[in-house]
């Protein structure tokens, strides 16, 4: 968690740098341009560096079921939201702290749970795992992109105007966490356990020779390696025989090489 904080941290420079590098503003007085500057540049590119800040950090790596997808994202977004909050203050004093507390930092929030949300299901699926995670950075942008613009239609009333747009983003966070709470869709990859593949990051059969994925061969795995089951991805010790969680089987092909022997109704490990 820390880890991807500071990855929502640092996203902030790159994104800040390409908005000064455009020129993107929002201004009243010229409400195309400030369109254009909402949905163009500002909300696609802010949006951008913090997903890539999630992917980066932990998605190959750390995304051990499909609610990680918007805790992650969230926490990044403070990140984000943390060093927008230090530099407004520096350029308009401590004032804005309060408006950026009740709107910008949770709405960075739920712009940031869309695309998570699509991240934590295309984690565990096989197929079209950009397609699925490009839908909702494209709702993210667009709920980002009608953020700003509504800021910019009368900056002065912004407090006021922005309240059904953050109502209807709560209520769209809320149903995805509950999505995610109720379903919990892995896909049932088969019985035994599931590893992640050194090459690729995809979740595939320990007892299998080669990634379901990306094709490589799959070297043995290390006794201390994260196993996984292949049903409910719960993480499993070396020589369990059944998964703690679901029931699903789980006795290895490398039963012997892991060192574990049976015993009366389960298997041990051999140290």
């Amino acid at each position: 968690m820390i880890r991807v904080f500071l990855w929502g941290c640092a996203s902030s420079v790159p994104a800040l740098a390409v908005e000064v590098m455009t020129g993107a503003e929002l201004r009243q007085e010229d409400l195309w341009e400030s369109a254009k500057a909402s949905f163009l540049i500002i909300a696609p590119i802010e949006e951008f560096f913090k997903l890539s800040a999630v992917w980066i950090a932990v998605y190959r790596s750390d995304f051990r079921e499909p609610r990680d997808g918007i805790l992650y994202a969230a926490t990044c977004a403070l990140g984000f939201a943390s060093m927008e909050n230090i530099l407004h203050i520096a350029l308009m004093g401590p004032g804005i702290l309060v408006a950026r507390t009740i709107y910008a930092t949770p709405a960075h929030v739920m712009f940031a749970a869309m695309w998570g949300y699509s991240m934590g299901l295309a984690r565990f699926r096989r197929n079209d795992e950009l397609i699925i995670i490009a839908k909702g950075f494209l709702l993210a942008t667009i709920l980002h992109g009608a953020y700003d613009f509504v800021v910019a239609l009368n900056p002065s009333m912004a407090m006021l105007t922005l309240i059904p747009l953050m109502v209807f983003m709560g209520w769209l966070m809320n149903r995805r966490i509950k999505e995610v709470a109720k379903h919990f869709p892995f896909e049932f990859i088969g019985e035994g356990a599931v590893v992640l593949c050194p090459n690729c990051g995809a979740y595939t059969l320990e007892a299998e020779d080669t990634c379901s994925r990306c094709g490589e061969a799959l070297p043995l795995i290390p006794v201390d390696s994260p196993r996984f089951c292949g049903k409910c991805r719960v993480s499993l010790s070396p020589c369990d025989q059944l998964c703690p969680r679901c029931g699903n089987p789980i006795a290895s092909a490398h039963d012997s090489l892991y060192g574990c022997v049976k015993t009366e109704n389960a298997f041990s490990h051999e140290y």
